[in-house]
């Protein structure tokens, strides 16, 4: 899709992953104030989303989601992982999961996304890069005692919005996980060495949609 198209860019991020955390009947006023668009960026993009028929429209000003799925994979069109982030490569000094127990002592902002994310929901995914976003890799690198690395192991990835933080779930350790849609909009695109191993999140999206949609 051309660059200038109502579904590309950040602002239109905003309202996909809105439409796609929540099950819900939308009104254009609950988009505004649920993803912080303007209303007339709302508009434009839910009418391109209805011409796509992504979004239903239920009554004048009111639409819903008829495929989430549809919605996640039409919006992998635009969204890409490493595209809409800047990616680094570390390794830890103490292991991964030391490192992971570390993260939530920090006050670094975060978020868990690829397959160890994943994992806390599909327990049957396999493994893949360690990806966490955080605003400033190598402020994080550094409190998180990280070191540059030519292998993926450890990817930071400092994304381009904040959309990515959206309704991030948190551990009962404090770690902070990317929201299962971003989570598997990133498996999608290239958080994961192949794309399946998304599908055991798939699977589980799909079975347990009222655990992660509000």
């Amino acid at each position: 899709m051309n660059a200038t198209t109502p579904l590309s860019g950040d602002t239109a991020a905003l309202v996909i992953r809105a439409l796609l955390d929540f099950r819900s009947l939308w009104t254009t006023h609950d988009l505004v104030t649920t993803s912080g668009v303007p209303g007339p960026a709302v508009r434009r993009i839910v009418d391109r989303l209805e011409q796509e028929e992504l979004v239903q429209r239920h009554a004048p000003g009111v639409v819903a989601v008829p495929s989430w799925m549809a919605l996640l994979r039409r919006w992998n069109q635009e969204f890409r992982f490493g595209r809409d982030s800047r990616l680094t490569y570390w390794r830890s000094k103490h292991g991964v999961q030391a490192l992971i127990d570390q993260i939530p002592t920090t006050p670094v902002r975060h978020a868990l996304s690829g397959a160890r994310a994943a994992q806390l929901w599909a327990p049957e995914t396999p493994s893949g890069p360690t990806v966490i976003y955080t605003p400033d890799a190598r402020a994080a690198a550094t409190v998180w005692e990280l070191v540059p690395a030519t292998s993926k192991s450890i990817i930071l990835a400092e994304p381009t919005a904040d959309v990515v933080y959206a309704r991030s779930r948190k551990t009962t350790t404090g770690l902070r996980l990317a929201a299962p849609a971003q989570v598997l909009a990133d498996l999608l695109t290239g958080a994961a060495a192949a794309q399946r191993v998304a599908d055991p999140l798939s699977r589980w999206m799909q079975d347990n949609e009222l655990e992660w949609r509000y």
